[in-house]
Protein backbone atom coordinates (compact mmCIF):
# COMPACT_ATOMS: atom_id res chain seq x y z
CA UNK A 1 0.00 0.00 0.00
CA UNK A 2 2.87 2.37 0.81
CA UNK A 3 4.39 1.72 -2.60
CA UNK A 4 1.10 2.64 -4.27
CA UNK A 5 0.85 5.84 -2.22
CA UNK A 6 4.44 6.79 -3.02
CA UNK A 7 3.81 6.17 -6.70
CA UNK A 8 0.68 8.29 -6.64
CA UNK A 9 2.49 11.12 -4.87
CA UNK A 10 5.35 10.98 -7.38
CA UNK A 11 2.87 11.03 -10.27
CA UNK A 12 1.03 14.03 -8.84
CA UNK A 13 4.32 15.85 -8.19
CA UNK A 14 5.48 15.26 -11.77
CA UNK A 15 2.13 16.43 -13.14
CA UNK A 16 2.25 19.54 -10.94
CA UNK A 17 5.78 20.38 -12.08
CA UNK A 18 4.87 20.06 -15.75
CA UNK A 19 1.73 22.15 -15.21
CA UNK A 20 3.66 24.93 -13.47
CA UNK A 21 6.28 24.98 -16.22
CA UNK A 22 3.56 25.05 -18.86
CA UNK A 23 1.88 27.98 -17.14
CA UNK A 24 5.18 29.86 -16.84
CA UNK A 25 6.02 29.25 -20.49
CA UNK A 26 2.51 30.32 -21.54
CA UNK A 27 2.80 33.58 -19.62
CA UNK A 28 6.26 34.27 -21.02
CA UNK A 29 5.27 33.34 -24.56
CA UNK A 30 2.25 35.64 -24.51
CA UNK A 31 4.48 38.59 -23.77
CA UNK A 32 5.84 38.25 -27.31
CA UNK A 33 8.52 40.52 -28.72
CA UNK A 34 9.25 42.51 -25.57
CA UNK A 35 11.33 39.58 -24.29
CA UNK A 36 14.92 39.32 -25.53
CA UNK A 37 14.77 35.56 -24.94
CA UNK A 38 12.82 32.88 -23.11
CA UNK A 39 15.14 31.51 -20.42
CA UNK A 40 14.39 28.01 -19.17
CA UNK A 41 16.64 26.72 -16.38
CA UNK A 42 17.05 22.95 -16.15
CA UNK A 43 18.95 20.75 -13.73
CA UNK A 44 19.40 17.06 -13.11
CA UNK A 45 17.79 14.70 -15.60
CA UNK A 46 15.32 17.36 -16.86
CA UNK A 47 12.76 14.80 -18.00
CA UNK A 48 10.30 17.45 -19.20
CA UNK A 49 12.79 19.54 -21.20
CA UNK A 50 11.81 18.15 -24.60
CA UNK A 51 8.11 18.63 -23.88
CA UNK A 52 8.61 22.27 -22.88
CA UNK A 53 10.77 23.06 -25.93
CA UNK A 54 8.37 21.37 -28.32
CA UNK A 55 5.45 23.26 -26.75
CA UNK A 56 7.26 26.55 -27.28
CA UNK A 57 8.12 25.60 -30.84
CA UNK A 58 4.46 24.83 -31.48
CA UNK A 59 3.60 28.30 -30.18
CA UNK A 60 6.29 29.72 -32.47
CA UNK A 61 4.71 27.98 -35.47
CA UNK A 62 1.35 29.51 -34.57
CA UNK A 63 2.92 32.96 -34.50
CA UNK A 64 2.87 33.56 -30.76
CA UNK A 65 6.60 33.51 -30.04
CA UNK A 66 9.31 35.48 -31.82
CA UNK A 67 12.28 35.25 -29.45
CA UNK A 68 15.02 32.64 -29.02
CA UNK A 69 14.61 29.86 -26.47
CA UNK A 70 17.59 29.61 -24.14
CA UNK A 71 18.02 26.40 -22.17
CA UNK A 72 20.10 27.29 -19.13
CA UNK A 73 22.26 24.49 -17.77
CA UNK A 74 22.22 24.88 -13.98
CA UNK A 75 23.48 21.39 -13.25
CA UNK A 76 22.23 19.13 -16.04
CA UNK A 77 23.34 15.53 -16.04
CA UNK A 78 25.52 14.46 -18.95
CA UNK A 79 22.73 12.68 -20.83
CA UNK A 80 20.33 15.58 -20.28
CA UNK A 81 22.94 17.99 -21.65
CA UNK A 82 23.30 15.79 -24.75
CA UNK A 83 19.51 15.81 -25.21
CA UNK A 84 19.52 19.60 -24.93
CA UNK A 85 22.22 19.87 -27.57
CA UNK A 86 20.27 17.53 -29.85
CA UNK A 87 17.25 19.81 -29.46
CA UNK A 88 19.36 22.68 -30.80
CA UNK A 89 19.96 20.66 -33.97
CA UNK A 90 16.22 20.12 -34.48
CA UNK A 91 15.25 23.69 -33.58
CA UNK A 92 17.61 26.47 -34.76
CA UNK A 93 16.15 29.07 -32.36
CA UNK A 94 17.03 26.96 -29.31
CA UNK A 95 20.35 27.58 -27.57
CA UNK A 96 21.99 25.79 -24.63
CA UNK A 97 24.18 27.84 -22.29
CA UNK A 98 25.73 27.53 -18.86
CA UNK A 99 24.29 29.76 -16.15
CA UNK A 100 27.35 32.04 -16.27
CA UNK A 101 26.74 32.81 -19.98
CA UNK A 102 23.19 34.20 -19.59
CA UNK A 103 24.28 37.84 -19.63
CA UNK A 104 25.01 37.82 -23.37
CA UNK A 105 21.28 37.34 -24.04
CA UNK A 106 20.37 40.53 -22.16
CA UNK A 107 22.57 42.90 -24.17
Amino acid sequence: MTLLQDGLIALLAAFGTVTLLWLAVTVLAERGDDLPAVLLPFRGAAENMEYVVRSLELRRQRGGLHTPIVLVDVGLEVQARRRAELLTLDHPDVVVVKAAEISKYWE
